[in-house]
């Protein structure tokens, strides 16, 4: 299927250039990944680029090696001056497939690398400092299949539960549809009972975050036993701290969890996250 012509907002777009970008606004036909930028340093980029070329593999989409994306990202560093003058800047990673017709793809398709770099977002700083309110989705997460275990460009089932998340909750918990707990709705979701750390199991549904498993590398080196549980929310009912974390907020700890309170940004583990995530970068300086 050839494009003939394109415009955006009644700009003409050269048709080769538009081609994959059709396509992921079509099908949501490729993957991304959200990194953080501290002081110029994009965090835990390598591991960011493992899990975009793991989901690549899963599509088909052929993916630039390591130093490809590397040389990439050093051109855009060299010519943004904003990049040495912002401490925190949020790198994207948009991989999008060339080629196909309709949802017919070839066997093993190139894919368009994009680089896009923002501002770091603006939020309240009493969700580190003290914690945030959260509870239970009532929208099912898609599971089932491991395609819906990628960062894909298609992120309806986020977009709703956001739309239905109650006023004064920052997050919420969804579970897949046979009831047993996944995600929050932009990041994923721990718990501590004891010295224990719980994170639901994500085989085929659910975003196995890159700061989700740094924090369970970092609580093993602690000494807390990690398990990967099928759960459901009554698991919640006996945890001391629970933690929603993903690569740009990194941790927030809860302090209320639908009518129970919880000690938040207090917590035992909170504190040792917050104390490491200040080395990181990632803790909103105090003010």
């Amino acid at each position: 299927m050839t494009v003939l012509a394109c415009s955006v907002d009644g700009v003409f777009q050269d048709p080769a250039y538009s081609l994959p970008f059709a396509r992921a606004l079509q099908y949501g036909d490729g993957l991304f990944e959200t990194i953080a930028v501290i002081s110029s340093q994009p965090l835990f980029w390598q591991q960011h680029l493992h899990r975009l070329s793991q989901g690549a593999a899963v599509l088909g989409i052929a993916v630039p090696d390591v130093a490809t994306l590397l040389a990439h990202w050093q051109e855009l560093l060299e010519g943004s001056p904003l990049i040495a003058t912002s401490r925190r800047l949020v790198l994207k990673i948009l991989l999008f497939r060339r080629d196909g017709q309709g949802y017919a793809t070839p066997r093993e398709s190139t894919g368009q690398i994009v680089f896009l770099l923002q501002d770091w977002p603006t939020r309240s700083k009493t969700y580190w400092q003290e914690g945030i309110c959260a509870g239970l989705s009532t929208v099912p997460l898609q599971c089932g299949a491991p395609y819906l275990a990628l960062k894909s460009l298609n992120r309806l089932n986020q977009i709703m539960a956001r739309r239905a998340l109650p006023e004064g909750w920052q997050e919420a918990l969804l579970c897949d549809q046979q009831g047993y707990l996944r995600e929050g709705i932009q990041s994923n979701v721990l718990w501590r009972r004891g010295d224990t750390l719980y994170t639901p199991d994500l085989h085929d549904g659910g975003i196995r975050g890159i700061q989700r498993d740094a924090i369970l590398r970092q609580a093993e080196g602690w000494g807390l036993a990690v398990q990967t549980v099928r759960e459901t929310p009554t698991a919640l009912a006996e945890a001391e701290e629970i933690l929603f974390c993903n690569s740009l907020i990194g941790f927030w700890p809860v302090q209320r969890w639908q009518d129970r309170s919880l000690p938040g940004a207090a917590g035992s583990l909170a504190q040792r996250l917050a104390a490491w995530h200040r080395e990181l970068g990632l803790f909103p300086e105090a003010t």
